[in-house]
């Protein structure tokens, strides 16, 4: 059960980090008060939202507990943008130091709930259905992590940390394809190689690897440099999706 906890908690996370949060939000967040606090009761909302269809009221307290520290990270973090100790270019590693940060309180919330006596029960009307669909409560909610976890998570992360490398003429690279289709295709890529994970066809991913980069076989020619950051981006995808499915299953 507790891992269950656990993966509810980050399913929480997802939702209010990044599915809640649109792209303006979180760069306004840290330069507004106002949206800081918006940004942290959709936090809270969500981290609740997420608890109760599982847990039921059990887990309202550490879902609080959670919103709250979460709150704090931020909190911190707004101080240091207003102090000019964050610095632009230092981007990529505070945002994997921020969600780093966010995680071990989860984490931390979890291991306290091991050690407590707080009673944690799921609800009922969940294990009902779930019983009725001969299902396992711990692997839908594995599955549900996964699948929020590699569509908008995995494309911030991977455009934050890659951002640096980015070509300086990507502009017209773009041009000449369909307008955010290389998101798209990415999301796609980490669909097909998640499914093929969960079969066992290993050999099925280099598939899609060779079809995306059939794709661009032009560009990849042409462009060393568009070449580097394409091999880049498709290895972190491919990282990212693998390193996941191994700890969630």
């Amino acid at each position: 059960m507790i891992f269950s906890t656990l993966l509810t908690f980050f399913i929480g996370h997802l939702l209010g980090d990044f599915y809640f949060q649109s792209a303006a939000l979180a760069v306004q967040k840290d330069h507004s008060i106002p949206r800081l606090l918006q940004h942290s009761l959709m936090y809270l909302i969500s981290m609740v939202g997420g608890t109760l269809p599982v847990f039921g009221s059990s887990l309202i307290l550490p879902a609080f507990l959670i919103s709250v520290g979460h709150q704090i990270i931020d909190g911190s973090k707004f101080l240091l943008v207003q102090k000019g100790l964050l610095k632009p270019i230092q981007e990529a590693v505070i945002y994997l130091v921020d969600q780093l940060l966010h995680g071990l309180v989860i984490i931390g919330v979890t291991v306290y709930l091991m050690e407590s006596s707080l009673s944690i029960t799921y609800l009922p009307e969940t294990t009902h259905f779930l019983r009725l669909l001969n299902g396992d409560i711990t692997v839908v909610l594995s599955w549900v992590l996964i699948l929020l976890l590699i569509v908008q998570p995995c494309s911030i992360t991977i455009k934050k940390v890659l951002n640096h490398y980015r070509p300086r003429n990507e502009a017209v690279v773009e041009e000449d394809g369909l307008p955010n289709a290389g998101a798209l295709i990415g999301v796609f890529e980490r669909i097909f190689i998640l499914l093929m994970l969960s079969a066992n066809q290993f050999t099925a991913i280099g598939f899609v690897l060779t079809a995306k980069s059939i794709a661009r076989y032009n560009k990849i020619s042409e462009s060393p440099q568009f070449a580097e950051y394409y091999l880049l981006g498709t290895l972190l995808s491919t990282l990212l999706i693998v390193i996941s499915y191994f700890i969630i299953f």
